[in-house]
């Protein structure tokens, strides 16, 4: 989930709650373009604003805020460094991507949370940054863990030629005016039995939260990723001399073995292993997943 946080003329203020439905935050962006940042930005609001909605959020949640900042001044009420002890209490991460020169209490923000603080180069490399912040952190060992009750509903399609088509509201619908009315078909929450448009989202009769499939396994790629593989050179390496991923013979320098399994890839399988497949396809083929009868 994202919310979006903007600060001007010494306050900040809320564009958009939590939410996991992107066109939310789209449509909000697109608003903010003709609005004129007046007046000079307070850090310690947006913080303090950001904190009082993260700070709720269960122990097994990731808590993160990313500030984008291009003012090399910010006019705070109070003590910002007492916020930033607050906010690592609250096990929030704040990162920063300047838009202009180093800011100091911007460095002292992101190394005492556990965050990371760069300055953009140009455009491309503002694009570079944004992008590496997509991907949330791997979850730490001492986090909490607790059982998440969650649907998982399908998405049913009808025509106005269906007998048993029924045109309903969605939720969301009824929450924002300004979308259309009745509609066929959606998701349905398998509880309570209401609709909505689009996944992810938290019932709002029932307070399941439902996900699709694709949604949950992402989560799990980036929360617990692959294990880097071991880089032995191809001369001292004893086994067998294919690929276990492309089967192609290996004529490369250097040769990457799993940890676990002991099986030897290629770069390019290596590559194609932890970015894109996010698991070893050798320990996959040990331990195959039960097939249900």
């Amino acid at each position: 989930q994202i919310g979006l946080i903007v600060t001007k003329s010494k306050r900040a203020e809320k564009m958009t709650e939590l939410s996991g439905i992107p066109k939310k935050h789209i449509a909000a962006l697109k608003k903010a373009v003709d609005m004129n940042c007046t007046g000079e930005p307070s850090l310690y609001n947006s913080l303090n604003l950001a904190m009082q909605t993260l700070k709720h959020m269960p122990g097994h949640a990731s808590r993160e805020v990313l500030v984008v900042f291009s003012s090399l001044t910010t006019c705070d009420p109070a003590n910002i460094y007492d916020l930033i002890k607050s906010l690592k209490v609250a096990k929030i991460r704040v990162s920063v991507i300047g838009l202009s020169a180093e800011v100091r209490v911007c460095t002292v923000l992101a190394q005492e949370t556990g965050g990371t603080y760069h300055v953009i180069l140009d455009e491309s490399h503002y694009k570079e940054l944004l992008m590496h912040h997509v991907s949330p952190p791997p979850a730490s060992s001492n986090s909490e863990c607790s059982l998440i009750r969650m649907g998982f509903p399908q998405h049913t399609v009808a025509s106005l030629g269906d007998q048993d088509a029924k045109p309903s509201f969605s939720m969301v619908q009824l929450e924002n005016n300004s979308e259309p009315g009745l509609t066929l078909g959606g998701y349905f929450c398998p509880q309570c039995r209401a609709k909505y448009c689009e996944l992810p989202v938290e019932c709002k009769i029932c307070g399941l939260t439902l996900v699709s499939a694709p949604h949950l396994a992402r989560s799990y790629h980036h929360l617990f990723p692959l294990d880097a593989f071991q880089e032995v050179p191809l001369e001292q390496y004893q086994g067998e001399r294919n690929c276990q991923g492309c089967q192609r013979e290996m004529k490369d320098q250097n040769i990457y073995v799993c940890k676990v399994c002991q099986n030897a890839f290629c770069t390019e399988c290596d590559m194609f292993i932890h970015d894109s497949l996010h698991c070893c396809p050798g320990c996959i083929h040990e331990h195959p997943a039960p097939i249900p009868i």
